[in-house]
């Protein structure tokens, strides 16, 4: 074990663990745990959005996906980019205002009361549908840390991930929101500066530059083109811009960060800096997966892995480990919004809605607390098996979140004539075509399908019931 490479990732883990409890005194009710009391600066909203979205995802599977596919794979950045600057554009700041007037703090109990169902139908059913797949997703970034410290600091898988997992409830369940926000802001500056660091130097160490990665990539027949050369290639940029894509007007944990900025007229300030940073940070990780083509001359057993042999590599133990923490950032930050929305969703739309409607503030956070420790660990049990990709599992939550909530949130903020059954027929829609579709084992991704038919769901059923 290199005692230097190991001591900067324990630097790293006492950096968040500070921050969260500078925050601690800000988390005192359940308003303030949830969302900070909407009092969150542009800039921290901004970075603090766009790292919670990205993951071990960046680090890992993407550049991972390029080195076995090709620059078609650049697709899935150009998707992510649009649809993201419309869920900046439209979604935001319409969010932001209407669940700050029905004083909504969760996602679930905007449905619940924008769709005025006194029987809480949608917010129980919207809220076990989102902690299943909250599920996967904190699983997905436990498997992401497990092989980072398998593979970078030689630790145990398992112990790995119950130090990352231990880590991030514990900043994220002692500072609420703000300490998130603040965390995820300080991780997004610090992964940006890591996932550009590596894939520039090692371009630059490759004898031959750029001329390298074109020959590498055409002995190995990888395509470098953007462009299509069949129907079918046309079909796969189509399916990779769009099954991606669509899933940001569905995302909890994205969401949530539009609801807790301090000023709606900010929101416009956020999303150029939010844009900008997502675009560097995708651009950068394009760099590392065409850098890997030429790199690994003779193969890699674990494409996903590519970053951290790379780093290993080519950069002294301290400098490598701090860069390695690079996907510590991504995952976390990732992982941290993830656990705060579940921990809001367990205490607001299940406890206090099921069991005690006239719960207090400081029972709130407790059981908030208890419920973030509760999903964080059913997470661990599936993220033990170490069985599934990083892309699989992140792949598999995307798709199920947008599916399930992307297209309700869209007719619950622009819709005018839509009924609590054509809601809730869009939320089972989407959830079960999203959960099932991976085992048909069809090429096509399941966002195509559940979003599509989750929203003709929330229309047709709407139209059906509307008196």
């Amino acid at each position: 074990m290199d005692l230097i490479l190991v001591s900067a990732f324990f630097i790293y883990l006492l950096l968040l663990l500070t921050i969260g409890a500078l925050f601690y005194h800000r988390a005192k009710n359940a308003d303030a745990f949830m969302v900070g009391g909407r009092s969150v600066n542009y800039w921290v909203t901004a970075i603090a959005t766009q790292a919670s979205d990205m993951g071990s995802w960046l680090f890992l599977a993407y550049p991972g996906a390029l080195y076995v596919s090709g620059l078609i794979e650049a697709w899935t950045a150009v998707g992510l980019v649009v649809f993201m600057f419309l869920n900046w554009h439209f979604v935001a700041p319409k969010l932001r205002v209407m669940t700050e007037r029905l004083d909504t703090p969760t996602f679930s109990s905007f449905f619940n009361k924008r769709f005025q169902d006194h029987s809480g139908n949608i917010a129980v059913l919207s809220s076990c549908i989102a902690l299943v797949f909250f599920i996967f997703y904190i699983a997905s970034g436990l498997v992401g840390m497990g092989r980072l410290f398998e593979s970078a600091f030689n630790l145990d898988y398992h112990l790995g991930i119950i130090l990352a997992l231990g880590t991030a409830l514990l900043y994220t369940l002692i500072g609420g929101f703000v300490a998130v926000a603040w965390c995820d802001f300080f991780q997004g500056l610090f992964l940006l500066t890591m996932i550009i660091m590596v894939p520039v130097y090692a371009l630059y160490t490759l004898p031959g530059g750029v001329s390298s990665i074109v020959a590498a990539a055409h002995a190995k027949n990888i395509s470098l083109s953007l462009l299509p050369t069949s129907l079918k290639s046309l079909g796969s940029i189509i399916m990779l811009s769009l099954g991606w894509g669509l899933g940001y007007f569905g995302q909890p944990h994205i969401l949530i960060n539009f609801m807790g900025i301090d000023d709606v007229r900010k929101i416009r300030y956020a999303k150029y800096v939010g844009i900008s940073w997502q675009i560097i940070v995708l651009l950068a990780a394009i760099l590392l997966g065409l850098v890997s083509i030429a790199y690994f001359e003779h193969g890699i057993n674990n494409p996903e892995l590519a970053f951290v042999i790379i780093t290993k590599n080519l950069f002294p133990s301290l400098l490598a480990g701090f860069a390695l923490c690079g996907i510590l950032a991504a995952t976390l930050s990732s992982m941290d919004t993830h656990i705060l929305v579940a921990a809001s969703t367990v205490s607001e739309d299940l406890y206090r809605r099921l069991f005690r409607r006239s719960a207090t503030q400081r029972e709130l956070v407790l059981v908030s607390r208890i419920g973030g420790i509760i999903v964080a660990c059913v997470a661990l049990v599936i993220a033990l098996n170490n069985s599934s990709s990083v892309y699989n599992l992140v792949n598999y939550a995307w798709s199920g979140l947008g599916s399930s909530f992307g297209p309700l949130m869209l007719a619950a903020l622009f819709g005018r004539t839509i009924t609590r059954a054509g809601a809730m027929a869009g939320l089972l829609t989407g959830s079960i075509v999203a959960g099932v579709w991976p085992y048909l084992g069809t090429s096509i991704l399941p966002m195509i399908p559940g979003f599509s038919l989750s929203l003709c769901a929330i229309y047709i059923v709407s139209k059906m019931s509307n008196k």
